[in-house]
């Protein structure tokens, strides 16, 4: 009887033991079910996070590439301004480099900056394309002023070129207002009888002196006062006949003489005749003659000896 009761007493307490392992068992996987749900919950939290930030960095660059592409064609249509904004250019490209570094650190916390800096970047690029907008309007309306300037300038150097002209053509009038003129030249051969008179001959061996007669024409342009009158008198064989080595200047140069008179010029019409005595034997031929007042030509004939 007691025997009986110990074996049961031993089959209730084994009972127990396995009640309790039981348990314990079913403790240990709950505890396990739960740590497996709850790791694969926050996996997929992060997998989430990480889907999420990958798309953001995908954004955040599609974003700042556009806005590049942007930029440079910007500043290729605005090149010739782009010097007088360089502060502003160089301000924007740091930017630029800032985001990017930002976008390939791949920390949410980074791109969350990346996106607040790429708004800052869109409202500084709205003022540099301003700033380029104004510069272009700036510079068109200098570039019209500089063409009506341009234009009034060529219309004033035109005008000035037309006086210039008027003025030279009236220099050169009054230039030649102011050569005296001369009519009615002739040269002849001059022998003297022995009363003394004076009487014309072309036969070279008779002829003692060369006249030349000429009348000076009224000019009221010119000076008036003395006036040295020279005669050249260029012989058959060109060369200029003269007993001395005193010269005038014409055309800027030395010029040698053959006779001078000096006369009194009033303006009005004067009767001049010059002579000159070779002290020899005239030859036969051609020669030329030549009257200089002022420096200027004034007229000329030839006188031929047989």
């Amino acid at each position: 009887m007691q025997h009986n009761e110990f074996d049961k007493k031993e089959q209730d307490s084994k009972k127990v033991i396995v009640i309790v392992v039981i348990s314990i068992l079913l403790g240990v996987n709950g505890l396990l079910l739960w740590q497996f749900f709850d790791k694969k919950t926050h996996l997929e939290e992060v997998n989430m996070t990480l889907e999420s930030t990958l798309s953001e960095k995908e954004s955040l660059s599609a974003e700042l590439q556009r806005m590049k592409v942007e930029y440079e064609k910007i500043n290729q249509e605005n090149a010739s301004l782009q010097n007088q904004l360089t502060a502003k250019d160089e301000e924007i490209k740091s930017k630029m480099a800032e985001i990017q570094r930002l976008i390939n650190s791949g920390d949410a916390a980074q791109l969350r900056r990346a996106k607040q800096e790429l708004a800052s970047l869109k409202t500084l690029n709205q003022t540099y394309i301003a700033d380029l907008d104004s510069l272009k309007l700036a510079n068109e309306e200098l570039n019209a002023q500089n063409s009506n300037l341009n234009s009034s300038l060529l219309s004033e150097r035109g005008k000035v070129q037309n006086l210039t002209q008027e003025n030279t053509m009236l220099a050169n009038k009054v230039a030649m207002g102011s050569v005296l003129k001369t009519i009615n030249i002739k040269a002849s051969g001059v022998k003297y009888r022995s009363s003394g008179k004076e009487s014309e001959s072309n036969r070279a061996s008779s002829v003692d002196k060369i006249r030349t007669c000429f009348t000076v024409l009224e000019n009221l342009v010119v000076d008036r006062g003395t006036k040295d009158a020279y005669l050249r008198v260029l012989s058959p064989d060109g060369a200029v006949m003269s007993t001395s080595s005193e010269t005038f200047i014409y055309n800027n140069q030395a010029t040698l003489y053959t006779a001078k008179e000096s006369f009194e010029y009033d303006n009005k019409q004067t009767d001049l005749c010059l002579y000159w005595t070779k002290g020899s034997i005239y030859t036969k031929g051609k020669y030329i003659i030549e009257i200089y007042v002022d420096g200027n030509l004034i007229g000329s004939t030839n006188l031929t000896l047989k």
